[in-house]
């Protein structure tokens, strides 16, 4: 990072770097903006201590393809897991002691349930779902819900609206993702008994239609691990994402806005070869962007094929909006031992962001958790840097940090960014607000 881009991001105990350039007040670091490390951090830790996660069982911040934050009105907010009463609740980030706030507005009352977050800039929108440990374990009677919050800003609190939550489909789910097409229309996807399942809303935002298996030969037949993720861009269209690691690819599957709802005219190969494909994905679209660009994040399966140290773990896969065509990138190498990849698009600077999991030293495996990574890239010459990339979440005392989340929306230097990730050991959420410029 350049020392403009430290503004947030510090390492606590006075050990971190910019207090070499600014000096040491009181035993905390202070950097630009006023901010200081608390005194009692622990030396050589990064970012910021949350909440507790005491009850929501493991990976508080999973999974991969979803997202638990979101900005409005000047601040970030979260879905956060309330221990006090075992049920999630949305919090506001006070960036001024960077906590925390419990806001005290629920969202789901049941513990073992994950989310994803769609601000529209009116509504704001969570699917919740019950965690299943794969598609063929999937579970009826364990319903997926939309809730939906009107906001009043001038008490900076949600409330929920009339109607809600309504009931997406009734099945428990690996993973869930929601979007929002230019008609108005909500789209949701996940996988379920080794098939991708889509189901969209068909009058007003409370009524849905019945969860429909995708109509793609290639959408079936996967693994149990498989999992996907929806999309809206372009102005007009709807994709899903979804691995089959049956194929040792990653397809996406395109509509038309306002189409039958069977209706999906483009199917493409986004990147396939062996062991191309892992249940990692995190796909995003530029807000305000009629071109069509996507891009996503993903993790391949080359580290359990016993490939070279150089070969490509994690990828990051851009569409053509010129062709529809996909193109991918590497963005860490097996050596890096990186998993759990999310990305963050910059629309002001056209840069992409990509957090992922790394183990600090050794690679016994990639899955092995341990601090947050981040690296970065210009959208027009996709390159990033070799190595593990810039440490941006770290609890030195218990190097068990994983499954970091960020917002679907762009950011801007007004928003920065903000990313969490849970610690399961401690049994804490930790969270980075970086501005723009890291790299």
């Amino acid at each position: 990072m350049t020392k403009f881009s430290l503004r947030r991001a510090w390492v606590t105990g006075g050990t971190y770097a910019l207090a070499l350039l600014l000096g040491v007040l009181g035993g905390a670091a202070v950097v630009p903006g006023g901010l200081a490390a608390p005194a009692d951090a622990a030396t050589g830790d990064i970012g910021y201590v949350g909440p507790s996660t005491s009850g929501d069982g493991s990976a508080a911040t999973g999974e991969k393809p979803e997202s638990k934050l979101w900005w409005n009105d000047g601040a970030w907010w979260a879905v956060l897991f309330h221990t006090g009463s075992q049920t999630h609740h949305i919090f506001r980030l006070d960036r001024s002691t960077e906590q925390w706030v419990d806001t005290g507005t629920v969202v789901d009352n049941r513990p073992k349930t994950r989310s994803d977050v769609l601000w529209d800039g009116t509504r704001l929108y969570i699917s919740s779902h019950v965690r299943a440990s794969s598609s063929t374990s999937a579970s009826s009677g364990n319903p997926a819900r939309l809730y939906r919050f009107s906001y009043n800003a001038a008490t900076k609190t949600y409330t929920g609206d009339t109607g809600f939550p309504v009931q997406i489909t009734n099945y428990s789910s690996e993973t869930l993702t929601i979007d929002k097409d230019s008609t108005g229309t909500l789209w949701a996807t996940w996988t379920q008994g080794s098939k991708v399942y889509v189901n969209n809303t068909t009058g007003g935002d409370a009524v849905w239609g019945t969860p429909l298996a995708l109509p793609i030969a290639a959408a079936s037949g996967l693994s149990s691990d498989d999992i996907s993720s929806v999309v809206s861009f372009g102005g007009t269209r709807v994709g899903v994402m979804w691995s089959n690691q049956v194929k040792s690819a990653m397809y996406f599957a395109e509509r038309t806005d306002g189409a039958s709802r069977s209706s999906w005219d483009v199917t493409r190969t986004a990147v396939q070869g062996p062991n191309s494909a892992d249940d990692h994905i995190n796909l995003k679209s530029l807000q305000a962007d009629a071109s069509g660009r996507v891009f996503a994040v993903i993790k391949t399966g080359l580290d359990d094929a016993g490939a070279t140290s150089s070969a490509p773990l994690i990828m990051l896969l851009a569409r053509d909006p010129s062709t529809g065509n996909w193109s991918s990138y590497p963005a860490g190498r097996i050596s890096d031992c990186h998993t759990r990849p999310v990305l963050l698009l910059d629309s002001e600077h056209q840069t992409l962001y990509v957090f992922m999991t790394a183990p600090d030293s050794g690679c016994p495996y990639s899955g092995y958790p341990g601090t947050i990574f981040m690296k970065s890239s210009p959208m027009g010459s996709i390159a990033f840097p070799a190595g593990r990339g810039t440490p941006v979440i770290r609890d030195a005392a218990s190097p068990n940090m994983n499954n970091v989340t960020t917002t679907k929306q762009s950011v801007s230097s007004a928003t920065g960014m903000v990313v969490m990730a849970s610690n399961d050991a401690t049994q804490r959420y930790w969270h980075a607000d970086l501005p723009l410029g890291c790299s």
